[in-house]
């Protein structure tokens, strides 16, 4: 009896140790839209900074500043692996791309898997370099060029690739592959091809016959996050990638592009949209895992102001770069719909109210935190006097949503 009982607890304490080393914690990071810009291309002059100060937002004149401060915070960190979904570059310049790969290899270097895939920003375009002449056009990396660029950031090692794209499959640990799927380099620009959907599928087969839980990833979304961000932004015929999905037990699918900050869950499926690096508050997630399975993701700012300060940088921007980076997005907005609403037949103070509410409703949903605390009057003056503009139905895909803090998510 006594040896049956020590059988017994030897095969409880075996179990237990195995059930342990199934459920090692692992943590994942996603990071996308860097939209980096090499040093070399610019001469930073007025007329660079002026197109910056014009555009959207994004810091591109801090783009280098950003990156290096995100290797910092990845060798501090320390993560089993990061991904980027695309979106590497502002133009997909040659020379971009290799700078910021050299980056990226100092992490596998330290022990960090690197796995990218290309945005549209990246592959097949028309780059540029800019000086006190204007932008001068110059060739964007190839598809071709972009696989031997990032040769060593996923593709080598992979699992399987799709030789009808830059889509692979890549091992993250026992319990986990990444669907690494590229919606941009294969001559149908978001869309997936029917003969890719066959090779995603015989993954998908493989991984469920070996009992290993998939990730997806993309640039563009699998799902619709904003009216206003549909056409363009939501991967063509992405119901099929989601009944494979459904078909096979993939809950989670992670992207970018719409540079917002926003989380959705559709018939058991959640994608995760981690917002661009290069706006405010320059985001990138984490993933803590165990066994396979996502326990949560928290989107966390890079902390560029403490890189600035460990190499002895001078610039307040750098050094204040949170403060810097919502104020420079704050008026670059500002000035955009202050212009749309100068001729409306209302008088400042509206003017000025409106305004005020579009801006700060892009700020909360940029950064994934809006709150309920909404301002009727405003929005009763957008659908007045701008009804059906794209503004108005941007403010309306945002306010008709669940006010709720997309920067946290916890997995069932």
């Amino acid at each position: 009896m006594k040896k049956w009982m020590l059988l017994l607890a030897l095969l409880l304490c075996l179990t237990a140790a195995a059930g342990a080393e199934d459920s090692q914690p692992y943590t994942l990071v996603v990071a996308t839209d860097m939209h980096y810009l090499s040093p070399s291309l610019t001469d930073m002059g007025e007329r660079f900074l002026n197109s910056v100060y014009t555009s959207d937002g994004k810091v591109i004149h801090y783009s280098s500043q950003i990156c290096e401060a995100f290797v910092r915070d990845m060798l501090l960190l320390k993560p089993d692996a990061v991904i980027v979904s695309g979106d590497i570059t502002l133009n997909g310049a040659p020379v971009s791309h290799r700078e910021f790969a050299a980056m990226m290899a100092r992490l596998q270097d330290a022990g960090i898997q690197v796995l990218v895939i290309p945005g549209n920003h990246d592959v097949g375009g028309q780059a540029y370099r800019f000086d006190a002449d204007g932008p001068h056009a110059m060739p964007n990396a190839s598809i071709s060029e972009f696989y031997q660029i990032y040769q060593g950031l996923g593709y080598a090692d992979a699992l399987s690739r799709d030789p009808n794209s830059l889509s692979y499959v890549a091992k993250l640990s026992d319990e986990l592959w990444a669907l690494m799927l590229d919606v941009n380099a294969n001559r149908a620009q978001n869309l997936i091809k029917p003969i890719t959907y066959t090779w995603i599928e015989e993954q998908l087969k493989l991984a469920q016959a070996q009992g290993v839980r998939v990730i997806g990833v993309s640039h563009q979304n699998l799902m619709a996050h904003n009216p206003f961000f549909v056409d363009g932004n939501v991967i063509r015929q992405s119901q099929k990638l989601l009944r494979l999905y459904r078909q096979y037990g993939v809950t989670l699918h992670l992207s970018g592009h719409i540079h917002t900050q926003h989380i959705m869950t559709e018939e058991a499926v959640t994608e995760i949209v981690t917002a661009s690096m290069a706006l405010n508050p320059g985001y990138y997630g984490v993933i803590r895992l165990a066994g396979g399975k996502p326990l949560s993701y928290d989107a966390i700012p890079v902390d560029v102001s403490a890189w600035a300060k460990e190499i002895g940088e001078t610039n307040e921007d750098l050094l204040h770069f949170s403060e810097y980076t919502e104020a420079f997005f704050y008026e670059v907005v500002r000035r955009k719909v202050a212009a749309a609403v100068k001729g409306l037949p209302i008088d400042e103070a509206e003017k000025a109210r409106m305004t005020e509410f579009w801006v700060l409703t892009s700020i909360r949903d940029f950064s994934g935190t809006r709150s309920p605390d909404d301002d009727e009057t405003a929005l009763a003056l957008w659908d007045q006097y701008l009804p059906d503009t794209i503004s108005t139905i941007y403010l309306h895909g945002v306010l008709d949503a669940p006010a709720q803090n997309m920067t946290h998510y916890l997995f069932d």
